[in-house]
């Protein structure tokens, strides 16, 4: 009876141990998730104020009775592409909230990729051309490339990629080019850009949760784009890297399970 008694108390000790383990590592959970929602909305605030300020200072100009027509249709441009650039950072921030969440969903399809690649080329070329750069698809399959995957996540990944590749790219050309590797199918974004130097490349897919921006003025930009990326990345059974050229520039790769392989 004594000796079942002990192994009683000894059993519950186990338990008691294994319970204050669990809570010690919930409490852990929670911290980082409270720190990561904390930096989230603090570079959400320094991610809006560029676009805030565009309508609010453009605004206040419109409110002159000095302006010219011409003038007040370029304000009315101005608040009109803030307001656009202000929507689309709220859309990316909830989104990757749900991402974080396990709440973001994506819908494979069938869809031949190569009408994405030559729609995204027509979109993109004149603002590339605007700015006096070459955008190109290298080594573009000519038959029809059917896969299966989100086409609208692919399509959103490459935009962002495309867009970045446009904003920090002063000169030269962007290249983008896939193709297939056993069941999978890998993207790259090549440009002739300024390229990515440290601390930023230590955050590089995360910085948006993981580095309160804002304080540091080492570096540039929140990282919004990227981490979104990332998560959208992972929801399609991927990964995403960066290689900076020797010559100068960037090089963002990322692949996407193709689930019609085979």
């Amino acid at each position: 009876m004594h000796g079942e008694k002990n192994e009683w108390q000894e059993k519950l000790k186990e338990e008691n141990k294994y319970l204050k383990q669990e809570l010690k590592q919930l409490a852990e959970q929670k911290k980082l998730a409270d720190k990561q929602y904390t930096i989230l909305f603090a570079n959400l605030s320094h991610e809006i104020r560029s676009p805030l300020n565009g309508i609010l200072g453009f605004a206040e100009l419109l409110r002159s009775d000095e302006i010219s027509c011409e003038e007040g249709k370029v304000y009315t441009s101005v608040i009109e592409e803030s307001g656009v650039a202000l929507m689309n950072i709220i859309h990316d921030v909830f989104d990757l909230s749900k991402i974080k969440a396990g709440q973001y969903k994506v819908y494979p399809e069938a869809f031949d990729l190569n009408d994405m690649i030559f729609d995204l080329l027509m979109k993109y070329r004149p603002q590339a051309e605007q700015k006096g750069l070459q955008l190109f698809v290298e080594n573009m399959i000519s038959e029809e490339f059917v896969v299966h995957s989100s086409p609208e996540t692919i399509l959103r990944i490459i935009s962002k990629l495309l867009d970045n590749a446009i904003k920090y790219t002063k000169s030269g050309w962007i290249k983008l080019s896939y193709k297939k590797a056993d069941e999978y199918i890998i993207f790259e974004v090549e440009d002739t850009g300024i390229g990515i130097q440290e601390p930023t490349r230590s955050n590089l897919f995360n910085r948006f949760i993981e580095l309160e921006v804002s304080k540091s003025r080492k570096v540039s930009g929140t990282g919004l784009d990227l981490t979104l990326c990332n998560g959208l990345v992972k929801l399609l059974e991927g990964e995403i890297w960066h290689e900076n050229r020797k010559e100068g520039g960037s090089v963002f790769f990322f692949s996407v399970k193709n689930n019609a392989a085979g």
